[in-house]
């Protein structure tokens, strides 16, 4: 499938409450990461993931809520792939909250044209990295890898409450951003020094 597709900034001009309703969430997930002594190791664990009809309503209103920066991919006028940022920084980290590519669209190469966009974005923002709470899948885990994405050293305690079984991980987006540059940059409290 050839795919020609516009990463745009999600607003009520080219979004709405309808806007999911075509979007396939569908995952068949064989193998699962899970961090065992502080390496990830891949475990069998069979499960499906998708979204009710209801779930892609919810997901459109969360977009529209104003809570969040949201990208989509456009074919046309069709929703293809979000991610939605959390705009306030967390250490200097942004944190996409979200980040989903329907089915007939993945290996396409627009996560990583969205990954790229959002970089951008952070960067504009002042971010020093980006920040996910991965989907433990093993294709998920390696795509956020190929991006850059490694496990991080410092995760943010409410994403592992809420999703204990994710993988944290996080990406540099400035030279030189590392977990030791970070440390030298922020007190325990997460305020610049």
């Amino acid at each position: 499938m050839e795919v020609d597709i516009e990463i745009k900034l999600a607003d009520r001009s080219n979004f709405t409450e309808f806007s999911m309703d075509s979007f396939d969430r569908f995952q068949e997930v064989k193998n699962v990461y899970r961090i065992e002594n502080g390496k990830l190791v891949l475990k069998n664990h069979p499960f499906t993931e998708t979204w009710s009809p209801e779930r892609k309503r919810e997901k459109a209103s969360e977009i529209l809520s104003g809570q969040y920066v949201t990208y989509c991919a456009f074919d046309g006028n069709t929703v293809v792939g979000e991610i939605m940022l959390i705009p306030e920084l967390n250490e200097g980290r942004m944190i996409i909250d979200s980040f989903h590519v329907s089915r007939d669209y993945r290996r396409h190469g627009i996560g990583r044209q969205m990954i790229e966009t959002v970089t951008d974005y952070a960067k504009s923002r002042g971010a020093e990295a980006l920040y996910a709470s991965c989907c433990s899948a093993e294709e998920t885990i390696v795509f956020y890898m190929a991006m850059g994405f490694r496990p991080s050293a410092h995760p943010i305690p409410s994403c592992v409450r809420d999703e204990p079984f994710d993988i944290q991980m996080e990406f540099p987006i400035i030279p030189g951003y590392s977990e030791e540059y970070r440390r030298l940059l922020h007190t325990s409290k997460g305020e610049r020094i």
